[in-house]
């Protein structure tokens, strides 16, 4: 795996959920334009703050890290941290911006549930958290390991599916391959910007198709508003594959929150993973 377009995706991530993060819940042409870190209203955060996206990615990172390769067991139970006490939230001691399926599996993974939802939990708590999970599942050499972390919230066969289509566009991106895959979409009025699993993918992959630079397709994808904070996540993983870390604009990283500590933890994660692909 290329380091720079793991990085990329990684950080693309973080970036993307903080850039759109400020004009969640908007209607599609009602919000500011977007185009630096601005201050969440929503959330009453300032600019450069992550939200779930953002603290679940890092808890997989985190557990991978700690333990030394993949425990899916070690995952849920910081999951549940995140969720009760904020371990890896952008707010000190505090968990916010949580999904109804997410926070339901919280619950039962505390009893022990390794695999929770139904098929209605067709929501984008698996995608917008992706990327590490698919590193890992690159690393391991255990593709299966891309649904076990999703299950974990949305156990459905629907966002499974999803998972594999975002898992597919990801492959051809780190092998420097522009990907076939194109956006139900053809304009942006026609994108569907709702918290949909199905319509969020499509909507990364319209901001993706229709621009040429990685900065150009997230301020794309974050101004499409409704739940734009994970459409321009899933974006960031995209793009961040496919044009790598070196570019991502350097200003928006330096406006995120402990920018030095999610680096830190960004490069042991890469670092764990490449060791553990050889």
């Amino acid at each position: 795996m290329d380091k720079d377009r793991a990085k990329g995706m990684l950080w693309g991530l973080i970036v993307g959920d903080a850039l759109g993060s400020p004009i969640q819940f908007t209607g599609k042409d009602s919000h500011p334009h977007i185009t630096e870190m601005v201050p969440c209203p929503v959330f009453g955060v300032p600019a450069g703050y992550w939200t779930d996206d953002g603290s679940m990615a890092m808890c997989v990172m985190d557990s991978y890290v700690r333990k030394g390769g993949y425990d899916l067991k070690d995952i849920a139970d910081t999951f549940v941290r995140w969720f009760l006490k904020g371990y890896l939230s952008s707010v000190d001691g505090h968990s916010f911006d949580v999904g109804h399926a997410t926070a339901v599996a919280m619950m039962d993974i505390r009893c022990g549930k390794l695999r929770n939802g139904t098929e209605d939990s067709q929501g984008n708590g698996s995608i917008m958290r992706f990327a590490p999970s698919f590193l890992i599942a690159i690393a391991e050499g255990r593709p299966k390991i891309m649904h076990e972390v999703s299950d974990l919230t949305h156990d459905s066969a629907r966002v499974r599916e999803v998972v594999d289509r975002l898992g597919r566009v990801l492959d051809e991106h780190s092998a420097g391959l522009r990907t076939m895959a194109v956006s139900k979409y053809e304009t942006r009025e026609e994108v569907d910007n709702s918290g949909w699993a199905v319509s969020t993918l499509e909507a990364a992959l319209w901001a993706f198709n229709t621009t040429e630079t990685f900065e150009d397709g997230m301020i794309a994808a974050v101004n499409l508003g409704g739940d734009s904070d994970t459409i321009g996540a899933v974006y960031g993983q995209i793009a961040g594959a496919y044009y790598g870390y070196d570019a991502i604009p350097k200003r928006w990283i330096a406006a995120m929150k402990d920018f030095k500590r999610v680096g830190k933890l960004v490069d042991d994660f890469v670092e764990a993973t490449c060791k553990a692909g050889k």
